[in-house]
This record gives structure tokens, C-alpha cells and sequence, in this order.
């Protein structure tokens, strides 16, 4: 008991009841821990100060003095009660539902801290206020009854709710797909109902009731990786494993896919029309999907077009075949070549020679003094740079593209190394086979100035381009082909005395 007198623990009793209500304004910072602290603290000391001044804060003993003093006793009672309340839900929140848990679980947490200012609320009703709680009940439960059966609809979401928070299949930031169509991420799971962002930009609200009974597919667990497929219907007449072949090229040429798992691509039915094939391939979060089957897609038409594979027509047996494309064409195509005159690209195209690469094995190596470009016909190339013992893999290159030609023009060593993800073939133009062709069209020096004029946007695009070329003026670019073009004219000359 403290050595108080009865005057002296009541003003000590309002003056905490005060700091009860000041202080937790102040306390926002604090961890869970430390709030809990501070609450229970008080709640010690409060009991001794109503114990000296009541006797006992569940047996009340109210003095017979003044009315005013009298309500005075009550109030510190009736706070004893509230902060005996919120000590206890200060404890359980700290013990069941931790703070860096989901905003869901706090549903956990709202339930219980209810029923305990219930049962305060009860308690200063019978044991401050003199007032028996008997009948009080039993009107309160005919009142629960007829309010439970009004709001059948709430109290489903409720309880849901509560069920979802003590299973959480999905947290605020999960991407789901819930049945009925709804796809997107939760931003919010409260009381009633789960708010989830849809890739429309809008909101869906679903009820916690339906949340609970609907199937439901969260994307984020157990990682962030998507597995999906794109499925293409081809030509029936040709080989399977040759089809196969091409549709896993265009997959490895893709950049947003992911190397693992794999791609993968399966025959999966046969028509009258057509042969199905499906590419499998997973990529790093949801919002990838579509970026990745955009790329893929446009990977897939490219390979089947310099492949000669047709797309299957539904309802038609045959289809007119597609033609492989031509050493011409790929020069028309590429994006050094393509501004030539068709005659200074057939003198070129007989200056090609065909190269078969196996997967695995490298065409270009960064750091070697550059001897030939290429153009690939067919099949998947990765372009790596090595700095500081670590290689990256900067683009992957596919049907149609060239590699190594500002190496070649510039003088300057490969900047990047190109090797083959699949079996490749590719068109190889040497340094010597440029010159000849000059010796036998002197215009075609003129026509290669003309490339110079946009040679710094195909820096940008070439990737084995050192860094210092792709930041080098027009100009600039311009002398270096013109000095590689005058060597080449010179060496021819020699050549013929």
C-alpha cells in the first residue's frame, strides 16, 4: 500500500489518467513493444493508487463524502477500466499479431480488442455504476440475434475476412486471379472486403465472403516467376523436328524470357489444317507477360519467314509455301546493306560465304582483330561482354541481323562475343571480299559513303560496337569508312600491278 493519504492518490491517479491520454500522442514512433511497456506500467501503478484509494478497483469502495468527490472516484474507476483494456489489447497485439504481419491479420486483432472493451464496458456498468448486468444480457443477446439475422450478408464478409487473415492466401502486393475474371493486385484487405487493382486501371471490390468460396490463383507465390505459352498452328507438310528447331530459336532469341527454366516447345496436336505446336517459357513477374509474348511472337514470324515455314490456314488443307530467304534478301534486310541498289547487293551476295555454326560455339570474340561480319540466316546468337570477370549477355540476335560490321569498317577490335545458342547459319563477308567487289563496281565506294550518313544510328543498334564508336560523330564515322575504303582500294591496286 502506498504511504499516501487518500487526497494525495487521487490527484496522483487523475494526473496518470491525464498522461494515459497525452502520452500515447507522443508515443507514434514507438515499436509495439515499447507502447506495450508504457501501458502496463501505468496500469501497475494506477492499481496501487485505486487500491489505497478504493480498496480494491474489482470490489470498489466508493467514499460517502461529497457528491462531486464521489463522481470523481467513479471517473478514476471508470479510466482504471479503460486502461486495464487497452494494456491487455497492447499485450496481445504484441504477442499474436506482430506488427510487420500483414494489414490483414489486424482484422485479428480489431475482433479481439472489441471483446475486451465489451467486457470493460460491462464491468464499469456492474462494478461502478451499481447496476446488474443480468438483464442487460439477455436483452443483448435477443438484440444479437435479430441483428446477426439483418446482417446474415456483413457477418459472412466479416468472418471471411477473419478466415482469410489467419490463412492468408494472398498479402497486399500479391498479383491474383480470383474466378469470374478478376486478375490483378490486392491493394487493401479490410473487414468486408479485398480492393484489387486490375490492369484497367480501375478498382475491383469483391466481398471477403466471396474472396473465401471462389477458386483463386495467387501469382506471387511461391515467387514472382510467370509461366505461360504462346501456341502456333504451322504448316502440316513440314518436318516436326524441323519446326521444332526454328520455334526454339525464336524462343533463345528472346531477350525478357527467361533462361531458367528454359523455354520449351512441344508438338501438341495435328489437323487436317495444321500442326500445333506450344512454346513454353517463364518470365520474371506478371508484368513481363506481355512484353515477352509481344517478343516472342515477332521472334516466332521472323525465323518462320527466313525458315520458308507457313503459317497454317484454318480450313485449308494446303498453303502456299513460303521461299527461304536468299543471301540477297538477307542483305536487303540487313541494316547496313539495305540502302544499296539491288546491283550493289547481288555483287556483295557473290561475295558470301555460307558458315555453319554449332551451338556452343563462338563467331566473333571480344577482343580479337575483326576479320569478317555476318549476317545470320537462321538459328538464335548471344552477344556477351566480359568486364572484370564477369560476363553479361547484352542481346540475343536472330534471322536478318548483322554482326561485327563497324569492327570491320572502324579497324577496332571486337567489343562483345557472339555465340551460338542453337545451330546457326550465317552469311560471312570477309575485309578482301569487299575490296574485289569494289575493283569490279568503283561506284560502290560511293554507295558505302551514302551508309556513312546514318551510321551513328546503327551504332546505336550494332552491339559489338565499342562504347567510344557509339559515341563518335557522323563525321567521324565517315573518315574511318572512307581511310577503310581507300586502304581497300589501295591493296586492290597492288593486287593487279
Amino acid at each position: 500500500m502506498l504511504p499516501l493519504t487518500e487526497d494525495a492518490a487521487l490527484g496522483a491517479a487523475s494526473l496518470l489518467l491525464l498522461a494515459t491520454m497525452v502520452v500515447p500522442r507522443l508515443i507514434s514512433g514507438w515499436s509495439l513493444l515499447a507502447r506495450a511497456m508504457w501501458r502496463l506500467t501505468a496500469l501497475i501503478v494506477l492499481t496501487l493508487l485505486v487500491q489505497r484509494l478504493l480498496g480494491s478497483p474489482i470490489a470498489p469502495r466508493f467514499g460517502s463524502g461529497t457528491t462531486g468527490r464521489r463522481l470523481w472516484e467513479q471517473v478514476i474507476e471508470v479510466g482504471w477500466w479503460i486502461v486495464a483494456a487497452q494494456s491487455a489489447i497492447g499485450l496481445i497485439r504484441l504477442f499474436i499479431v506482430f506488427e510487420a504481419r500483414p494489414r490483414e491479420t489486424r482484422i485479428i486483432s480489431d475482433l479481439l480488442a472489441g471483446m475486451i472493451y465489451l467486457v470493460a464496458l460491462l464491468a464499469i456498468v456492474n462494478f461502478v455504476f451499481e447496476v446488474p448486468i443480468g438483464g442487460l444480457l439477455a436483452t443483448s443477446g435477443v438484440i444479437a440475434i435479430v441483428l446477426g439475422l439483418a446482417l446474415q450478408s456483413s457477418l459472412a464478409d466479416v468472418f471471411s475476412g477473419i478466415a482469410v487473415g489467419i490463412e492468408r492466401p494472398y498479402s497486399p502486393g500479391d498479383l491474383v486471379w480470383v474466378e469470374g475474371g478478376i486478375e490483378g493486385r490486392v491493394i487493401q484487405v479490410n473487414w468486408r472486403s479485398t480492393h484489387i487493382a486490375t490492369s484497367n486501371r480501375d478498382v475491383a471490390i469483391v466481398p471477403n465472403s466471396v474472396m473465401a468460396k471462389a477458386r483463386l490463383v495467387n501469382h506471387s507465390l511461391p515467387t514472382t516467376i510467370r509461366g505461360t505459352s504462346v501456341t502456333v498452328s504451322l504448316d502440316a507438310r513440314e518436318p516436326p523436328q524441323r519446326c521444332m528447331e526454328v520455334l526454339t530459336a525464336a524462343a533463345r532469341s528472346c531477350m525478357s524470357l527467361l533462361g531458367d527454366p528454359a523455354p520449351s516447345v512441344a508438338r501438341t496436336d495435328v489437323h487436317g489444317d495444321g500442326a500445333v505446336y506450344e512454346i513454353s517459357f517463364s518470365v520474371a513477374n506478371s508484368e513481363a507477360v506481355t512484353g515477352a509474348r509481344t517478343e516472342l511472337l515477332g521472334q516466332i514470324q521472323t525465323h518462320l519467314r527466313h525458315a520458308g515455314i507457313s503459317l497454317a490456314v484454318a480450313g485449308r488443307a494446303t498453303v502456299p509455301r513460303t521461299e527461304r530467304s536468299t543471301a540477297a534478301q538477307m542483305l536487303e534486310e540487313s541494316d547496313w546493306f539495305g540502302m544499296l541498289s539491288a546491283a550493289d547487293r547481288d555483287l556483295l551476295a557473290g561475295h558470301l560465304s555460307e558458315v555453319f555454326i554449332a551451338a556452343g560455339e563462338v563467331l566473333i570474340r571480344q577482343g580479337d582483330q575483326p576479320e569478317a561480319l555476318f549476317i545470320i540466316a537462321s538459328g538464335a546468337v548471344a552477344i556477351s561482354t566480359e568486364t572484370a570477370g564477369e560476363t553479361r549477355v547484352v542481346y540475343r540476335m536472330g534471322p536478318g541481323e548483322s554482326l561485327g560490321a563497324i569492327g570491320l569498317i572502324t579497324g577496332s577490335a571486337y567489343a562483345a562475343t557472339a555465340t551460338a545458342l542453337t545451330a546457326v547459319k550465317a552469311y560471312r563477308l570477309d575485309r578482301d571480299a569487299i575490296g574485289t567487289a569494289m575493283a569490279i563496281r568503283p561506284e560502290l565506294v560511293t554507295n558505302l559513303e551514302a551508309i556513312a550518313r546514318h551510321g551513328k544510328e546503327m551504332l546505336r543498334s550494332d552491339v559489338v560496337a565499342h562504347e567510344s564508336e557509339r559515341l563518335a560523330p557522323s563525321g567521324e564515322f565517315l573518315g574511318k569508312l572512307r581511310s577503310f575504303l581507300y586502304r581497300l582500294s589501295a591493296a586492290d591496286s597492288i593486287d593487279d600491278e
